[in-house]
């Protein structure tokens, strides 16, 4: 038991990861489908775009919700997954600060509780992780991996 909890054994670190990944693509996925195809959810994210006041809100909820399905799959898949995850972190990032912040964080706080409100976001555990994503790629269970492998025979 204590050699489980204090080991250094990294070989399942990354195999780790990847379900990780695999799953939070899958999620990016679902939801881009749903705001694309499922009326209620285009009606929720064309009325969240027009009130934060963007050009052309048809098209940009249109737009956003195709590269959060097609960027995760891609995640998913685990191919171009740094491109996938700076896609991803750029459509969550304008998300926090045009929407969340200013709607799920009261003003006047003091910075100890402003930080507990904005922990409490999932979208920041989203972009924590997709900064994992980009810093360590696919792991081995991706097509990253698969592709940068055979390169390497070659």
């Amino acid at each position: 038991m204590f050699k489980f909890a204090f080991s250094q054994d990294t070989k399942n670190n990354l195999s780790t990861y990847s379900i990780s990944r695999i799953a939070i693509g899958i999620f990016f996925l679902i939801t881009g489908a749903n705001k694309l195809f499922n009326p209620v959810f285009q009606a929720s994210m064309l009325k969240t775009i027009t009130g934060i006041g963007f050009a052309y809100p048809q098209f940009t909820a249109d737009f956003t919700a195709a590269n959060e399905a097609i960027f995760g799959l891609l995640l998913a898949i685990g191919l171009y997954t740094r491109f996938s995850a700076m896609v991803l972190n750029i459509i969550l990032f304008t998300a926090l600060f045009t929407f969340d912040i200013p709607n799920h964080i009261p003003k006047g706080l003091d910075p100890f509780t402003w930080y507990s409100y904005f922990l409490y976001l999932p979208q920041t555990l989203y972009i924590l992780f997709l900064f994992g994503a980009i810093f360590t790629g696919g792991g081995p269970l991706s097509l990253d991996e698969i592709i940068s492998s055979k390169k390497k025979t070659l």
